[in-house]
């Protein structure tokens, strides 16, 4: 029989750990309920820098929609070590990519003069306001993804979590707490992470 130390481990072994083999390795398979659960939590952030590309309010929807079309069709070819690198600068490329596309269609008489394209500050250029902006996008989107776990996720097993990973209260500590072995409370942060992973990827690393 298995004791708790082995549990974890094992579980560490088999869950996932990487952008790849979690979150785009779910949307790769073909799920369903996970591609849902995607559109649920990146259309804000995908929305957010439609934004920044400067596309008219009208015309949002219409690039999101082509966006998340892409991201359908294209998540089969991503692989973490392609040129853009991590999956969230992957998806920040399409929108670009379908920005570009979008303003190609607009009529002559609409496209920004070049004038107008030069004073528009380069990424290294950001305002400081924009950059906070972007950081305050990525933790609505890392909310969203905990509270997604958090209503699947047993009351004992998130508050062990969340108290451990969170508030940083010694494990030890939550073990006397909730009468479990400090084992079982490595598992429950485990376990909750794994979930998250599922969601966000490498992006469930920054949380804390």
């Amino acid at each position: 029989m298995q004791n708790d130390d082995s549990i974890v481990r094992n579980h560490r072994e088999s869950s996932p750990l990487s952008t790849t083999s979690s979150l785009v390795g779910n949307l790769q398979a073909g799920s369903r309920e996970r591609w849902e659960t995607f559109v649920l939590l990146y259309t804000p952030l995908l929305r957010f820098w439609i934004r920044r590309e400067r596309v008219a309010l009208a015309a949002e929807d219409d690039v999101l929609q082509e966006t998340l079309r892409s991201v359908f069709i294209g998540i089969g070819q991503f692989t973490k070590d392609s040129q853009c690198g991590t999956f969230r600068g992957w998806l920040r490329t399409i929108v670009k990519r379908r920005a570009v596309d979008h303003f190609r269609t607009q009529p002559a008489e609409s496209i920004v003069s070049q004038s107008s394209l030069e004073a528009i500050p380069v990424p290294a250029q950001k305002d400081p306001a924009d950059i906070q902006t972007e950081e305050q996008a990525l933790t609505d989107l890392k909310a969203r993804a905990l509270e997604l776990v958090r209503q699947s996720t047993s009351e004992k097993t998130w508050q062990m979590f969340w108290l451990n990973l969170v508030e940083g209260v010694p494990t030890s500590e939550l073990a006397k707490k909730f009468n479990v072995s400090t084992a079982a409370v490595r598992m429950a942060k485990a376990r909750v992470l794994s979930r998250l992973r599922e969601l966000m990827g490498d992006d469930a690393h920054e949380i804390s």
